[in-house]
């Protein structure tokens, strides 16, 4: 068994404790599954591939700021909150920045392109977008703005790359914030938070992977 897939065998079995602890709310368990399958992932990003230098430096940040927003969002707090989105919103321009490296075809990134104006045309600028104003005013809800369009960056480029799997997670990933600015900032979903940490973590070893590997 090689390294890669030895640490994407521990990652997922630890997304799946962690899966589990979200459903039951077993706060401890999530407290550590949590971060320690972003935290093995990042590892995966290390070694996974044989990916030129410069894609999988930025792959790993990407990884790695996607482990410090885990902490963070593990807060209660508005700046926990805000904490995150910003650890976020740099790990999606480091992906942005590794899937321009792999490579770019405008007619591949249409597809991403199409499934981001209908993810976020849909009750995101209605619903959210005025959620998040009433909840923090004109600075969160900038935010959250600027958020979006950083997470529509990276499906965009994860589709022009070719590589199925980045374009995948990407998706994922985008879907994942989606579901958790809808349900802080406008109503709950229903599954407590699996609608969003499923598609988080599926997608993250998928974008890691696939970015790795093109």
């Amino acid at each position: 068994m090689t390294l890669t897939v030895l640490l994407v065998v521990i990652a997922g079995l630890l997304a799946l404790a962690d899966w589990w602890a979200v459903a039951g709310s077993r706060r401890r368990l999530e407290l550590f599954a949590k971060p320690a399958t972003m935290a093995v992932l990042v590892g995966a990003a290390a070694v996974a591939g044989d990916a030129p230098g410069d894609v999988r430096t930025w792959l790993v940040v990407g990884a790695g700021c996607g482990l410090i927003g885990d902490v963070a969002l593990l807060g209660n707090g508005e700046n926990s909150f805000m904490a995150g989105l910003a650890a976020f919103a740099i790990g999606h321009l480091a992906y942005v920045v590794s899937a321009l490296l792999v490579g770019f075809d405008p007619y591949l990134a249409l597809p991403g392109a199409a499934f981001m104006l209908a993810l976020l045309g849909f009750r995101f600028m209605s619903r959210t977008v005025p959620g998040a104003r009433r909840h923090g005013g004109a600075v969160l809800a900038g935010a959250v703005v600027f958020y979006a369009t950083v997470i529509a960056a990276m499906v965009v480029t994860s589709w022009a790359t070719a590589a199925w799997a980045a374009a995948l997670g990407g998706t994922l990933f985008a879907v994942s914030d989606w579901v958790l600015g809808y349900q802080r900032f406008v109503a709950p979903v229903p599954g407590r938070n699996l609608p969003v940490i499923v598609p988080y973590h599926v997608g993250q070893a998928l974008l890691i992977l696939g970015l790795a590997t093109a």
